[in-house]
């Protein structure tokens, strides 16, 4: 059984680590209030730029674009959204297994990886798969030109014939307690199957769908890149509040058994000095009357 001064030791030490997580979950509070009426503005953007792409997607077979163009996939870029710092629970650990998934699954592919946050870096930069490109840190508030610089480390690559296909991994925010990994699908833009252009009107584009293409497609890439920094960022303090809330809540109830343990050997001392005096004060009375 532990001592007392240990017991008081580790009582101290518990208390300066619940401080700390208690901290770091006020702050994740915070910032998680911030990142979600960031993510309330990026999804009505993001939603109506994807209905005028679908809207424009009818006349894409007639369009000749770099970014439209289809070939067989043998090339594939992985844009891939992780966090820079731990403590987050299972939030990178979701969605790079998530990718690793995919990787695998295509492993008959050329796989070459775009990887925003440091997470992300480590697991990938200890395995053999190329990195073309990395961010370490995105700033706290997504600024456009760190959105343009993601978006044009692939959509150049595509354009010059280097990837095929380009798909975007990141976290998606439901609810606190509720976010997803996702993949989508960034480039080519693909038209929508024949069911789905069954009774659609003929639409007439002035400027010509090609001009219009020419100047949204670059936006559409970048307002999905965007909306997927902003959910990853809403999901990251989400998890890091949940997980330092468990953390607190852990340490309060290892406060409260060491306290109980503390308290149960204070008593076994304090008994046993009582048992020491008292059999020395009969031991005494003893010889005295002897």
């Amino acid at each position: 059984m532990l001592g007392m001064r240990e017991i008081r030791r580790r009582i101290r030490s518990v208390n300066s680590i619940q401080q700390i997580t208690q901290a770091m979950q006020m702050v994740a509070v915070s910032r998680l209030k911030r990142a979600k009426e960031r993510l309330r503005s990026a999804r009505p953007y993001a939603e109506k730029i994807q209905e005028l792409m679908e809207s424009l997607a009818p006349s894409l077979p007639q369009i000749e674009h770099p970014l439209v163009a289809k070939r067989e996939p043998l090339r594939i870029a992985v844009v891939l959204v992780t966090s820079d710092k731990g403590l987050s629970g299972a939030f990178n650990a979701n969605i790079i297994q998530y990718a690793h998934r995919f990787i695998e699954e295509h492993s008959d592919k050329e796989i070459k990886l775009f990887l925003v946050g440091k997470k992300g870096y480590d697991f990938f930069g200890r395995r053999s798969y190329p990195i073309e490109y990395y961010l370490p840190q995105v700033s706290r508030d997504i600024s456009p030109q760190e959105v343009k610089e993601i978006s044009n480390s692939f959509v150049q690559g595509f354009e010059k014939g280097l990837h095929d296909e380009v798909y975007l991994f990141y976290t998606q925010f439901r609810t606190v307690m509720n976010t997803i990994p996702t993949q989508t699908k960034l480039l080519p833009i693909e038209s929508p199957g024949a069911e789905s252009q069954q009774g659609a009107a003929e639409l007439i584009y002035e400027p010509s769908a090609e001009e219009i293409m020419n100047e949204l497609l670059p936006r559409y890439i970048e307002a999905q890149i965007y909306k997927g920094l902003v959910e990853s960022s809403a999901s990251e303090h989400a998890s890091r509040m949940i997980s330092m809330k468990n953390a607190t809540d852990n340490a309060e109830e290892m406060i409260r058994t060491l306290t109980l343990s503390y308290n149960k050997a204070r008593q076994a001392s304090i008994t046993k000095e009582i048992i020491e005096v008292t059999t020395a004060s009969e031991a005494l009375k003893y010889a005295r009357e002897s």
